[in-house]
């Protein structure tokens, strides 16, 4: 169970991240060790920061180890600082009440009120904890908002050493800490600089920071204003997953959204979108009447009109995120800079080649180098190699969409998206070699095969089907009969593919991980999975490892209140085994398959 109901939905959706996630896991445990410096996340809106952040949050409360997370999320409307200091101290405290209790935070993630968190505190029974929260509710009561602005902001630090524990502090979205917070009740008296409040506490080794920003100019000022010095170190995020992981997302969405699709269809959709979850959810979540996931057209049809339907979640979306990044400067050559840095998004283009196309003169250059910044400020386009160099973002949509919006207010022409969006694929030339690829990524695949089959036998209330008939011949039959009967005759009610198990100083991934429970116990059926050919079977080594992540997953189940009834691990390569390496499997009670005993049903 996780702490977070996160904003993703089913926790099953978040796909790949592999990279971001072992960086980041890495950071935590270098945090009891006080050698973690604060980190920035840096990418557009819908790039998966918020998922990112909200997993970190509940793998660590999972963990239940010495880093306690807490995570707050700056909302992108007016407020008085009071009330921002009310909510975060609140929040704070209602996330760390429920680490301690091991507690999880309400469906909604809603925050205790202060009667509830004054009763939960009390039995904490910390003295200097209880001392801190009285004061914070006096300068509350008074209306003081800059007194409790720093206490509120400095707890998580003052906690860390009177409880003898860690934090990481997750703020997302802090550049709107710049735009929509007051000095007072009536909203007038922006306090532009509230980020530098935590001036000196991101740089405190036990309470360290992991901060987001969606408008990547717009944070790398601020970063550059109020955390001087190198103070964040920045993390690049991409909207883009890899395109297996965007294939796993296809199918993913697809799955539990029960939206019916082809094989064919799949990969054109994980093209279109260039590989990016948000679009690829929010395509499969059209309600367009005529929409079609079945054939090539109709998945181009349905793509095109979420592109151009001004209702639609896709073109509202970036619709917004133009607004606001064009509002300081909302003229036509802002737009025909943008029209053409779109245009030439694939690389990087000069300052003279931008001046020629507007058919400026040199001397109009710091004019047009302002209006280079203010986009680049509101994320449309990015910074190049150097200060003379800038490029387009390279994101298909954002160009269709803002084409659909000013190219004919610039240029007098209407962009035909569905004949773009075919010559993009070249669907008629290309289907071969595209079902050739396709052929290629389901070998690729196999955690997505049985995560798939796992999942429709959940969703069905069944057991695994004929579980036993798909396991290779065991050396010692009887040695693991009790394992697989038990297996075989249980349901399981979660199932993740791509799992992250931590203990202190140390976390590994899990292909596919089924889990259920019952009112007493609960049990687990753990997969390794390899794509091999027959010449480079699975190691020692790699025995060793897997060895490890079931003893962890053992421990990590042991943290519940109920006893373990089993875990059932299951060791499959697509091409089997060497005679010594299975038998060191079955000696470690690792049941094995290969991909035509696990298919052959």
């Amino acid at each position: 169970m996780y702490a977070l109901e996160e904003r993703i939905g089913e926790p099953s959706l978040f796909c790949g991240r592999q990279q971001e996630m072992e960086l980041l896991l890495n950071w935590i445990a270098k945090i009891p060790k006080k050698r973690a410096k604060s980190r920035a996340l840096l990418g557009r809106r819908k790039s998966g920061k918020t998922a990112i952040m909200q997993r970190l949050f509940n793998i660590l409360w999972q963990h239940n180890g010495k880093v306690i997370p807490f995570y707050f999320e700056v909302l992108d409307q007016d407020q008085w600082l009071l009330d921002f200091a009310n909510q975060y101290f609140r929040t704070f405290l209602t996330h760390y009440i429920s680490f301690k209790t091991r507690k999880p935070l309400d469906k909604e993630n809603l925050i205790l009120e202060w009667g509830d968190l004054n009763k939960a505190v009390k039995q904490i029974n910390n003295k200097d904890i209880l001392r801190v929260t009285d004061n914070f509710q006096e300068h509350l009561l008074k209306e003081h908002a800059h007194d409790s602005m720093k206490f509120a902001l400095g707890a998580p630090a003052a906690f860390s050493g009177y409880d003898d524990v860690f934090f990481v502090v997750m703020i997302d979205e802090i550049q709107y800490m710049t735009q929509y917070i007051y000095h007072d009740k009536a909203c007038t008296n922006l306090f532009r600089n509230l980020p530098g409040g935590y001036h000196g506490l991101v740089e405190l080794k036990y309470a360290p920071m992991l901060v987001s920003g969606s408008y990547i100019g717009w944070m790398t000022q601020m970063i550059h204003e109020m955390f001087v010095g190198g103070r964040l170190r920045r993390m690049p995020i991409s909207p883009k997953l890899s395109f297996n992981a965007g294939m796993q997302a296809v199918y993913k969405y697809a799955e539990l959204n029960e939206v019916e699709i082809s094989d064919q269809s799949a990969l054109l959709i994980n093209i279109l979108t260039q590989s990016d979850p948000f679009y690829i959810d929010t395509l499969l979540l059209s309600e367009w009447p005529q929409c079609d996931f079945t054939t090539e057209q109709g998945v181009i049809n349905t793509f095109a009109h979420e592109i151009l339907d001004k209702n639609g979640e896709l073109y509202r979306t970036w619709s917004e995120y133009i607004i606001l990044a064009l509002k300081t400067i909302n003229n036509k050559s802002s737009k025909k800079i943008m029209l053409y840095l779109s245009k030439e998004r694939h690389r990087e283009c000069t300052l003279e080649e931008i001046r020629n196309y507007l058919d400026l003169k040199e001397s109009d250059d710091h004019d047009l180098e302002e209006k280079l910044r203010a986009l680049e400020y509101g994320g449309l386009i990015k910074q190049g190699h150097t200060d003379f160099h800038y490029q387009g973002i390279p994101d298909d949509i954002l160009d269709l969409i803002f084409r659909k919006r000013y190219q004919f207010e610039i240029e007098r022409v209407d962009p035909d998206v569905k004949a773009e969006l075919s010559e993009k694929i070249k669907l008629q030339k290309k289907i071969k070699s595209l079902q050739g690829r396709l052929n290629e990524l389901k070998g690729r695949l196999l955690e997505l095969i049985v995560w798939r089959e796992l999942n429709q036998g959940r969703k069905k209330n069944k057991v695994v089907a004929n579980f036993a008939g798909r396991l290779r011949k065991i050396s010692e039959p009887n040695s693991l009969q009790s394992m697989i009967k038990q297996c075989c005759q249980s349901k399981f009610t979660r199932v993740w593919m791509n799992y992250y198990i931590q203990l202190p100083q140390t976390f590994q991934e899990v292909d596919v991980l089924a889990e259920g429970q019952d009112d007493e116990f609960c049990w687990a059926l753990i997969f390794e999975i390899k794509n091999r050919d027959a010449e480079n079977p699975p190691t020692k080594h790699e025995v060793k490892l897997f060895v490890e992540k079931i003893e962890m997953l053992r421990q990590v189940l042991e943290t519940n209140q109920k006893k373990i009834k089993f875990i059932c691990p299951l060791y499959l390569s697509a091409k089997g085994f060497s005679v010594e390496v299975e038998a060191l499997l079955h000696q470690n009670n690792i049941l094995t398959a290969d991909l035509e005993t696990w298919l052959n049903q």
